[in-house]
């Protein structure tokens, strides 16, 4: 189940990115040689017109191959099919298509999501100080980040998300108060829990955890988070919007963050630890999948939403072989009045991104699989 959730999620944000392009393309009267799901080796192609549509054997990409896009063929630039000989903005926009599908889909997506959890999202980590633009903020520190496999916790039904408000019918507001509550009884836990996005007020009971030292623990990690809430009738009406544009911001805030942390430490930890490949993803999808239970169908939606800005975001850096380095390249073709970077360095430039980028996406994977 996982595997084929895992195998959905992707295919829907790849095909939606790549259709941006492909569409642009046609209307731009540009020839579109393949339009690809997966990386090849091909599985199966179908020849359409003058496009083929090809399902390849590895689920992690696709891709649509532009006639004349990667040429060193000057004869390219004379065809009026091709991606190269047409004027800087038509090529701007099929470029840009990928990244503004992948945002579209996240703002509808939170539509959904939030229309159906009363304008609320879920409980949102904080890893770094941070004040949300947009919407109402609900700051909890006991919200359960994680639950540790196999205790008697992980077999309570208490659920990630949920917000810790008691422990054995003391209020707790702190780490160190559900410490405190829970070492004085080793034999029995009670714990009320506040669920989102139903806000039941739910009660667990169960035998603690021992840590290394001996003293009782519930056996969850513990951690700062924020709701956010759009009330107004012109933020619901925004809130697709609104909350996409709060989940990317708070996203590039975070990742700058990192990088400013590992510099400063000289450390690359910090970052190797916040980026996640197609292992990392399947791992949230089992996640997902074991511990949303009723809230299911919202958890796939948030995550989908998520998932298909990073992809944007991810692809809009001007890093060559990504959409944003062949934007960056048609940006200098401006700059310098017109004049168009030798296309054969852009293709070597390119190739050496696609090749540090296979390197990076085999290292990541490695990490992934080795934590």
């Amino acid at each position: 189940m996982t595997l084929l959730l895992f195998i959905l999620i992707l295919s829907i944000l790849v095909l939606v990115h790549e259709f941006g392009h492909f569409i642009t393309a046609k209307k731009s009267g540009i020839k579109v040689e393949e339009f690809g799901m997966g990386i090849p080796p091909r599985l199966f192609g179908k020849k359409i017109g003058d496009t083929i549509y090809s399902l390849n054997w590895l689920p992690f990409g696709g891709f649509v191959r532009l006639y004349g896009e990667d040429s060193v063929d000057k004869k390219y630039a004379e065809d009026p099919l091709s991606f190269i000989s047409k004027p800087w903005y038509k090529r701007v926009i099929v470029i840009s298509a990928g990244v503004i599908m992948n945002f579209l889909l996240s703002i509808v997506i939170y539509y959904i999501f939030l229309s159906l959890n009363h304008y609320r999202s879920f409980t949102m980590p904080l890893m770094f100080d941070y004040n949300f633009p947009f919407g109402t903020e609900d700051k909890r520190s006991t919200v359960i980040m994680g639950i540790v496999d196999n205790s008697n916790a992980d077999d309570s039904g208490i659920s990630l998300g949920d917000t810790v408000l008691q422990v054995n019918g003391v209020s707790v507001a702190t780490t160190e108060d559900i410490k405190r509550e829970t070492g004085k009884n080793k034999d029995t836990v009670k714990v009320l829990v506040e669920r989102y996005p139903s806000q039941e007020i739910k009660e667990y009971s169960f035998r603690p955890m021992l840590s290394e030292k001996g003293e009782a623990v519930l056996g969850v990690y513990l951690g700062d988070s924020v709701v956010l809430s759009y009330n107004s009738p012109k933020d619901r009406l925004l809130s697709g919007v609104l909350h996409s544009y709060n989940v990317l911001s708070y996203s590039v805030h975070s990742l700058g963050a990192v990088i400013s942390t590992s510099f400063k430490s000289r450390d690359i930890t910090p970052v190797s630890e916040s980026v996640s490949g197609p292992v990392g993803i399947y791992n949230v999808v089992g996640g997902i999948l074991t511990y949303s239970k009723d809230r299911l169908f919202l958890s796939i939606l948030d995550f989908v939403a998520m998932l298909s800005l990073s992809l944007g975001f991810l692809n809009i850096l001007p890093i060559p072989a990504l959409d944003g380095g062949r934007l960056l390249f048609i940006v200098i073709e401006l700059i310098r009045g017109g004049k168009r970077v030798n296309q054969e360095f852009e293709a070597k430039i390119h190739g050496l991104g696609m090749a540090l980028l296979l390197g990076l996406f085999v290292l990541i994977t490695i990490k992934d699989i080795l934590l």
